[in-house]
């Protein structure tokens, strides 16, 4: 009996016997340092006695995704990478995590970082300052009583300008955190100015550019609506006009 037991015991040894419930421990899982315009590459897993197959995630798609056991860098900051292994046979499942860290590369002269982006700097267009690379309305000049219609959101007017620096005012101009701004077509002006959603809005309803251009052959013109009374006519871009953005 004794001599079975022992016999037992060494072919455990042999065949690395485990606790089905415990996962083998794994080796060093270096961390990962990368620029962001590296190509894609394959993580070196942690050494396993385990056979079953390595499986990756990664905390921050923002920085890298993973397919497979190929990262792609997705821009700059950290991700934690997370190496994962099934149970098989006798052992049981384990993990192990490791930090990437994606450093940023410097913007060309002329460009700035936006979104993790490097963008042409932009030109902002008052009341709008460059504040953090973003053109933003200082606190101490915000739009007025921004409104929320038709599934959209409208900055409230409080100045006025010619058509190209409205057009390019709400091209570049961040609101509340957001982008994307445009000035309204004339179809848009007069709903809101039908709607009365503006009311009580504090707003300086008038007469307000739209995106469309004019017909006037003879100078370059675009639609303007009145928010008073929905009316819509034809002016010069170089008058001026009150600006609304819609986003």
């Amino acid at each position: 009996m004794k001599r079975i037991v022992g016999w037992l015991f060494m072919l455990c040894m042999l065949v690395a016997c485990s606790d089905p419930d415990q996962g083998p421990a794994l080796g060093p899982f270096a961390a990962i340092t990368k620029t962001e315009t590296d190509k894609p590459f394959n993580i070196v897993p942690p050494s396993s006695k385990s056979p079953a197959p390595f499986s990756y995630t990664s905390s921050n798609q923002a920085v890298a995704v993973i397919a497979g056991s190929l990262v792609t860098i997705k821009g700059p900051g950290e991700t934690t990478i997370t190496a994962t292994q099934p149970g098989t046979g006798g052992w049981g499942p384990t993990s192990a995590s490791t930090t990437l860290t994606v450093t940023a590369v410097a913007c060309e002269a002329g460009s700035v970082r936006i979104n993790g982006n490097c963008v042409p700097k932009p030109n902002c267009v008052e009341p709008a300052v460059l504040t953090n690379n973003q053109c933003i309305v200082p606190a101490s000049n915000p739009p007025v009583g921004l409104v929320t219609f038709d599934a959209k959101a409208w900055m409230g007017v409080s100045f006025s300008n010619n058509w190209t620096k409205a057009r390019d005012f709400c091209d570049t101009v961040t609101i509340d955190g957001y982008g994307n701004w445009r000035l309204p077509s004339v179809a848009e002006l007069k709903k809101l100015a039908a709607s009365g959603e503006i009311a009580g809005h504090n707003w300086s309803v008038g007469v307000t550019w739209a995106s469309e251009m004019g017909t006037a052959s003879d100078q370059a013109s675009h639609k303007v609506v009145d928010l008073a009374t929905g009316a819509d006519a034809e002016r010069p871009d170089a008058a001026g006009a009150f600006v609304s953005c819609v986003h």
